[in-house]
């Protein structure tokens, strides 16, 4: 499927949820920061990921700090790296986003895994993020 048509169905929450995992989640930041700068990405996609889980009837798995992380981690590989004429362009500059333990690296376990950090965003408490 084309990036076009991944939006599609993601905004109307027909895209099967498979797509949507760790590298979709990458995807989805990837181009949604194509075409908005870093805020006002992190806004739509912390907006748009709770509808998406709603209509896939998994609304209890949104975690606020974990979509802020990534928006922001890929919004850094895009400043600091080639123009990537897509997401596995980016991920080969960068293959360090395939670590989903990332967040690990800024936070402490119990503070990424906790309700509080699941529903709003939590600073890092280990480590701060890339500016």
């Amino acid at each position: 499927m084309d990036d076009r048509e991944f939006l599609r169905a993601f905004h109307e929450g027909s895209l099967p949820g498979t797509e949507l995992r760790h590298r979709g989640h990458l995807r989805l930041a990837w181009l949604v920061l194509k075409s908005h700068p870093r805020r006002e990405a992190e806004e739509i996609i912390a907006r748009e990921i709770p509808r998406f889980a709603e209509f896939q009837g998994a609304a209890g798995k949104y975690h606020e700090t974990q979509t802020r992380f990534w928006v922001r981690v890929i919004a850094h590989a895009l400043a600091e790296g080639p123009d990537a004429t897509g997401i596995d362009e980016l991920i080969e500059s960068f293959p360090i986003l395939l670590e989903k333990d990332l967040p690990y690296r800024h936070w402490s376990k119990e503070v990424f895994d906790s309700l509080e950090s699941r529903k709003h965003w939590i600073p890092p408490d280990l480590k701060p993020l890339p500016a």
